[in-house]
């Protein structure tokens, strides 16, 4: 199996419940917030979603951009789906070599490092947030949630 087919693997074992918490967010709740410092609901997924992506197009050699503007409507669900799709055609795209190309990074993470190692930076990143979003979903008083992984 390719790299990029187990990063994928991987990835989707995560994205796949962050998608599932994403989808428990009503849009009276989006503003919702467990702490006054807290990203709001929305802006947490938005945030956990776009890191993702912008990881994998600097993998890909490409400068950031979102697929969504600030104002956009769309509601999460299908924002969490565009996302997905979008991250992981740029996943698949790469190449076991690529994985192990350097990348100058160090005007966001203060070094370089090799494409691999930055993907994995963004998923720990996302299984971090996704962490926060369980808490966020339980505030929300859902009780009937996934496990924090898919096999």
């Amino acid at each position: 199996m390719s790299k990029s087919a187990q990063l994928i693997d991987y990835l989707m074992s995560h994205r796949e419940v962050t998608n599932e918490l994403a989808a428990k967010i009503d849009p009276d709740h989006y503003t919702f917030k467990p702490t006054p410092t807290s990203m709001e609901a929305q802006k947490l997924v938005n945030h956990i979603l776009e890191s993702t992506y912008t990881f994998a197009r600097l993998a890909n050699k490409q400068e950031p951009e979102k697929l969504f503007d600030e104002d956009d409507t769309a509601d999460l669900t299908e924002r969490a789906q565009e996302y997905t799709e979008a991250t992981v055609k740029l996943l698949s795209k790469l190449t076991d070599e690529e994985f192990e190309q350097t990348l100058d990074v160090s005007h966001i993470f203060g070094k370089e490092m090799t494409a691999g190692q930055l993907l994995n930076m963004a998923i720990d990143h996302e299984i971090n947030h996704k962490g926060n979003l369980f808490v966020y979903v339980r505030e929300m008083g859902h009780t009937d949630l996934p496990m924090y992984v898919k096999a």
